[in-house]
């Protein structure tokens, strides 16, 4: 019990250890964000000897990081809503109907979730599409990107729940869609929730694809605008560190605040799932 005790122990400084290290940049960037350029070009841990707010309101006013985050949710919210909609109706026909067919359609989902994507292919689909430089193709292209993940999460909870739902619903006259939106999915809340916060957090980060595909700045999200921020207030001979850790942390905030909120969601939805898988 004691060498256990003592393993455990050890174990908890080394995590605490790691999660320190990982802390680091993060405090960093806040304390810098608080900072004038000349003060925040040395990047150190030291508190701010004259704290400037104003570097948050420049990130809004000269980052035109409101028009960002009007992109980034636009393309987020619904990117999220489609990719776990669909992926929930997908996982239920591959449960429910099991053939070779939707084995191989499985294995296809699979291999999305484990290949990346491939820009110079997929540009040439979107330019074929006419769907180059627009919100609408950023937004359907992320939500495909989230379709392969969401819809593992949906087939290993949908394996759990009892074809009798089914055959009752089906027995009460039922069709199809109403069996699976009034019978079903309800009952997917712990994985929908799970899928639509790491779905959306995906959504939120996205910068290659964009970067690829939206030419015009005006409809960039907030991390492809973070990028121009960069390359736009920053030189050889000079960079306002603050403005751009200021324009990070306003970028990062979201993403922080929903990971918290739902990480009690995150992690009923990964273990229900791999249970009932």
């Amino acid at each position: 019990m004691k060498a256990k005790k003592l393993s455990m122990s050890i174990l908890q400084i080394v995590c605490w250890g790691f999660s320190i290290v990982v802390l680091i940049p993060f405090v960093l960037i806040i304390l810098n964000s608080l900072k004038p350029a000349a003060e925040a070009a040395f990047f150190s841990l030291e508190l701010p000897k004259e704290l400037k707010l104003d570097n948050y309101m420049n990130a809004f006013v000269k980052g035109n990081m409101l028009r960002g985050y009007a992109n980034s949710l636009i393309i987020s919210i619904v990117s999220t809503i489609m990719s776990n909609v669909t992926a929930a109706m997908a996982a239920f026909i591959l449960v429910r109907s099991v053939n070779r067919l939707n084995k191989a359609l499985y294995s296809y989902f699979f291999f999305g979730v484990v290949a990346t994507t491939n820009m110079v292919s997929t540009m040439l689909v979107m330019s074929r599409l006419n769907m180059t430089n627009s919100i609408l193709g950023a937004t359907l292209l992320t939500a495909t990107q989230g379709i392969s993940f969401s819809m593992l999460l949906f087939t290993g909870f949908i394996k759990g729940i009892p074809r009798e739902l089914d055959e009752a619903a089906a027995m009460d006259g039922a069709t199809g869609w109403k069996m699976f939106f009034r019978t079903i999915f309800p009952l997917l809340k712990p994985v929908t929730m799970t899928g639509i916060i790491l779905n959306f957090m995906g959504a939120w980060n996205g910068f290659e694809s964009q970067l690829y595909l939206l030419t015009d700045s005006k409809k960039w999200g907030v991390m492809l605008s973070m990028y121009g921020v960069y390359g736009e207030f920053s030189s050889p001979w000079s960079t306002d560190w603050g403005l751009i850790c200021a324009y990070i942390v306003l970028t990062m905030a979201p993403v922080i605040i929903i990971y918290l909120i739902g990480q009690r969601y995150i992690i009923e939805g990964m273990t229900a799932g791999a249970v009932k898988g």
